[in-house]
């Protein structure tokens, strides 16, 4: 059991802070843009939705092909970083169109993050415990990081702000890269 734990940790907590902001930014984009952009419609929000799928969808795979020609660690370390500046940038958002920009900024770097992490993980445990590793992986550690973010981004927003919010998401990404760095190994 140990074994199986020791590379799986790190992939978790690094998860957990990724999908923290993810969470943050699932649950208070509509927030954010009604406060940026006064009198903005439900089908501009949609449209930001709809943007942050789209792009996912349509990267995903080219990205992931990138990750394992590039290395699964270093993709997934610039989704982090690229999702961390994304945030911070909707924490000073001043217009619609800065919303779509940085709104597809977080998307690409899901769109990295999301196949290289997964893909690490894989190559980190045996055959016969793919499934176990991803039901975790996805159970306990993506799951808890979203909720989090919608809970602790809904207590921050109270508390302080919309930046301080979106900060949050953005230190938590760029957290999840000093663990990278720090406690993943990729194997050869």
């Amino acid at each position: 059991v140990l074994s199986f734990c020791r590379p799986l940790a790190p992939q978790c907590l690094v998860a957990t802070l990724f999908f923290l902001g993810h969470g943050i930014l699932g649950a208070f984009l509509p927030l954010l843009a009604t406060q940026v952009v006064g009198g903005i419609s439900a089908t501009e929000v949609g449209f930001l939705y709809f943007i942050a799928g789209f792009v996912s969808m349509i990267l995903g795979i080219p990205l992931g092909m990138l990750a394992d020609r590039a290395g699964k660690k270093k993709i997934m370390i610039f989704g982090l970083l690229l999702s961390s500046v994304a945030l911070a940038g909707m924490a000073f958002a001043t217009s619609y169109l800065w919303l779509i920009i940085v709104t597809i900024s977080q998307s690409v770097g899901m769109a990295m993050f999301s196949p290289a992490s997964m893909g690490l993980l894989s190559d980190s445990v045996s055959s016969q415990r793919q499934s176990t590793a991803m039901g975790v992986y996805g159970g306990l550690c993506e799951d808890p990081g979203i909720i989090a973010g919608s809970a602790l981004g809904g207590f921050i927003w109270s508390a302080w702000g919309p930046q301080a919010t979106f900060l949050t998401g953005a230190i938590a990404a760029g957290l999840g890269v000093v663990v990278s760095l720090a406690l993943i190994k990729e194997s050869s």
